[in-house]
């Protein structure tokens, strides 16, 4: 099985380098085009559904996927982004929030909420499925599979861009990172 976990579209946030934390900032226009791309590639991937985090700027992006895979959209809480307390709605290095506050959500604790989602799902789901969710959350995610090898403090990632993972008897596995909608191929088609 594999899992597509995917980062929202552009904000006016993301240009400016704001750091968005739980704050609701809607896609704006290069991050609809954004979205709309990844429907389109999604268009013939064989999802069985697409799950998302509450905030309104990652549910566009999933709606959009789903209407174009012809699936359902389920929000999921705890792929909500990571907490960034008071350095939220702040421009600062975004390699190194620490640096500027100490009441910041720990990155092992919102990569384990993200995780026990995707592993849900992966037991429960009789399919590929995606996930979309945030910067932060998913570069906790990947620094916990890698060992930190890639990840928070380490990885840029791109708005709409594709993580894909595999699921195997409980075990998540990156396979690719940083895709974007170009890039994503389907070996088969929906039916």
């Amino acid at each position: 099985m594999k899992i597509y976990l995917i980062r929202h579209g552009e904000t006016a946030w993301n240009r400016e380098s704001r750091i968005q934390g739980r704050e609701d900032v809607p896609l704006d226009g290069e991050g609809l085009d954004q979205a709309r791309a990844l429907a389109e590639a999604f268009r013939r991937a064989p999802l069985t559904a697409v799950l998302t985090s509450p905030l309104l700027r990652a549910r566009k992006t999933a709606e959009l996927i789903a209407s174009a895979a012809g699936t359902e959209v389920y929000v999921e809480p705890d792929l909500t982004e990571r907490d960034f307390g008071s350095v939220s709605g702040r421009v600062v290095d975004i390699f190194n929030p620490e640096k500027y506050a100490t009441d910041l959500e720990p990155l092992d604790d919102v990569a384990a909420r993200v995780l026990a989602v995707l592993r849900r799902y992966a037991n429960e789901l009789p399919g590929d499925f995606a996930a979309v969710s945030h910067g932060g959350a998913i570069n906790a995610c990947l620094r916990a599979l890698t060992a930190g090898t890639l990840g928070s403090g380490k990885t840029r990632l791109l708005n709409a861009g594709v993580c894909v993972l595999a699921s195997e008897n409980g075990a998540l596995r990156l396979l690719a990172h940083n895709l974007t909608a170009g890039e994503l191929r389907f070996s088969q088609a929906r039916e």
